[in-house]
């Protein structure tokens, strides 16, 4: 096998390549992890930390 191709510049081009594509994976689980809801056996003190239900108003009072 020839490999004169792989000089030390594209071979740091692949690893830079590499190294962006994983960040950018990375960057997209950790997204969709944070954007998710709670699993139903979730502990009820993560619930109520993490609810995005709206608050309840208060009744006005007199």
């Amino acid at each position: 096998m020839n490999l004169n191709l792989l000089t030390p510049e594209v071979f740091d081009a692949i690893i830079i390549v590499n190294i962006m594509v994983g960040a950018a994976l990375a960057w997209r689980r950790f997204r969709r992890d944070i954007s998710a809801p709670l699993p139903d056996d979730a502990p009820p003190s993560a619930r109520e930390r993490f609810d995005s239900s709206p608050a309840e108003v208060p009744p006005e009072q007199s």
